[in-house]
């Protein structure tokens, strides 16, 4: 049986449908997310980050109610609602459908985020229809949306976005059906880590001359299901872009206390640890005290530590640049930057 990652809990809705009075644009806890669909606010602590997936899980809602003759969400929207991780924090809502003979572009409403003395104005997102269609086993019904599956999504993801873009996308269906231990480097899921690559490459060489197939095929090849997180795989993206020695992620090592320690992405040739400081990561004193500390045994064992956040992941080519720098001189001599990863 294919185990999925634990899809994120979704908002409440209100559809015009459902009432007789259908004029629900004066309530206040209701925010609009589609023509004649309200997703109920939640609680006032709720952080933006999270906001903006419940809002794209409601239009994701909403966009399979207003065309129920759709196949499946599928590409970010899909993965989303699975669980795997994108970078777009509201992405655009892409429908599999059977005939696309509508040319019209629907635009979902721009949401406004933050306190109401500073709020802004949210992405203008826009439903994408497509009719190249998931095979019927492909397609699964995630708490009553259908969406394509994570090696699917994976697929069509690989093909549509730069490869920046994709790979958290694919690291994280890998990750999904391999199940990886990184304390002793097997899997415990439906399938090895070799096996879910071919797959996902058959699956690729299958779409016949789909424009994208080239970024496809590089982002599989660089995938790799230990990245336990989407700045991970970013992080090791922007290594591969570098032309540095291969990257190991989460790569276990024993400090001279005797605990053991993973890096998020270590160049070992190189001896240096990038790592990625993600929300909520260092949230406490305690945390911080216990990053120090780790971070001094790593020091001491001849490893360069280097942290990254959100910000610097946002902007590819100086993240590029300063990953280029990082390195001694005799390490860079003679590479050359992968264009293919920035298709």
């Amino acid at each position: 049986m294919q185990r999925y990652p634990t899809p994120p809990e979704r908002p409440r809705m209100l559809f015009t449908a459902d009432r007789s009075n259908g004029d629900l644009a004066g309530r206040r806890d209701l925010i609009r997310v589609a023509h004649g669909s309200y997703m109920f606010i939640p609680d006032r602590d709720t952080p933006t980050w999270r906001l903006k997936e419940l809002v794209t899980l409601a239009r994701c809602e909403a966009a399979l109610r207003a065309s129920p003759s759709a196949i499946a969400l599928t590409h970010e929207a899909a993965a989303v609602v699975l669980g795997l991780p994108v970078l777009e924090s509201e992405p655009c809502i892409r429908l599999a459908v059977p005939g696309n003979r509508s040319r019209s572009t629907i635009v979902f409403p721009t949401v406004r985020y933050g306190p109401p003395e500073g709020r802004r104005h949210g992405r203008s997102v826009t439903l994408l229809r497509s009719t190249t269609a998931p095979a019927p086993e492909e397609v699964v019904n995630v708490g009553g949306l259908r969406v394509t599956t994570p090696l699917r999504t994976a697929m069509d993801c690989a093909f549509d976005l730069p490869v920046r873009e994709s790979l958290p996308v694919v690291d994280a269906a890998l990750r999904a059906v391999c199940r990886p231990d990184r304390f002793n480097r097997r899997c415990y899921g439906e399938m090895e880590i070799d096996a879910a690559r071919e797959r996902l490459m058959r699956m690729v060489e299958s779409q016949g001359r789909r424009h994208g197939k080239r970024r496809a095929r590089v982002a599989v090849a660089l995938a790799d299901p230990f990245a336990e997180s989407p700045g991970e795989s970013v992080l090791r993206w922007a290594v591969g872009v570098a032309g540095v020695a291969e990257p190991v992620t989460q790569r276990r090592w024993i400090g001279d206390d005797a605990h053991e320690y993973f890096l998020d992405v270590a160049v070992d040739s190189a001896m240096v640890d990038l790592e990625f400081d993600g929300y909520g990561k260092l949230a406490t004193s305690a945390d911080v005290r216990a990053e120090k500390q780790r971070e001094m045994v790593l020091r001491r064992g001849g490893w360069a530590v280097h942290r990254f956040e959100w910000r610097e992941l946002a902007d590819p080519e100086r993240l590029v640049r300063r990953l280029e720098s990082l390195f001694p001189p005799q390490a860079m001599r003679g590479v050359r930057r992968r264009r293919d990863l920035w298709l």
